[in-house]
């Protein structure tokens, strides 16, 4: 009975931190892409047509618009989308802590917290890279298409610069991916290690 009782605890657990990680990650996900349209001047209203627009602004404007009365944007820099962002970051990982599923030491959880930020970035670019990549192949004239390219090509265009074609094939989406996949290993394994230097401690 103890046994089962366990294996329904932390089935529970599992369950309840999966909600947890894909509100989260909606949520924040939102915020950054709010953030990511404003630095490069991509019009984000419902008038101008942008596809986004209803969905970012119904899934953060009840975090995005009471932080912007006290942190209005620098320049292209959307410094309220940014905080909302890691403040439901934040929140995702105290709650975690509080489940037992992340530490809950203050220099470990802000370290979660950071790395939790820093993959969320990647992640949302690789999934604008992957989008941008498949609406190339079936539609090329749609507006989303349109909106899909003026958020992916300033990231291409770096790597377009140092990497011909060959043989006609465009390899900077894949490249892209790449570099993405190599950050994040880089991230998690420095995360890895600065947890155990304080757990060591």
């Amino acid at each position: 009975m103890a046994l089962q009782h366990f294996n329904k605890e932390t089935m529970f657990v599992h369950i309840l931190s999966l909600l947890i990680e894909v509100l989260a990650g909606v949520v924040g996900a939102a915020a950054l892409l709010r953030a990511y349209l404003q630095f490069h001047f991509i019009p984000l209203s419902v008038k101008s047509g942008n596809p986004f627009a209803p969905f970012l602004f119904s899934t953060t404007n009840w975090l995005v618009m009471p932080l912007r009365k006290i942190m209005p944007s620098w320049g292209r820099l959307d410094t309220s989308s940014l905080l909302a962002a890691y403040l439901v970051v934040v929140a995702k990982c105290a709650a975690l802590a509080y489940m037992g599923v992340l530490s809950s030491e203050p220099l470990a959880l802000f370290l979660d917290s950071i790395y939790a930020m820093l993959s969320l970035i990647l992640s949302c670019l690789s999934s604008l890279t992957l989008a941008y990549a498949l609406l190339s192949w079936i539609q090329t004239g749609s507006p989303v298409f349109d909106l899909m390219s003026r958020m992916v090509l300033p990231l291409l265009a770096p790597i377009r610069r140092r990497v011909p074609p060959i043989g006609g094939l465009d390899l900077s989406v894949f490249v892209l991916l790449i570099l993405l996949q190599v950050v994040e290993i880089v991230l998690r394994d420095g995360h890895i290690y600065l947890l155990r230097l304080i757990w060591a401690t």
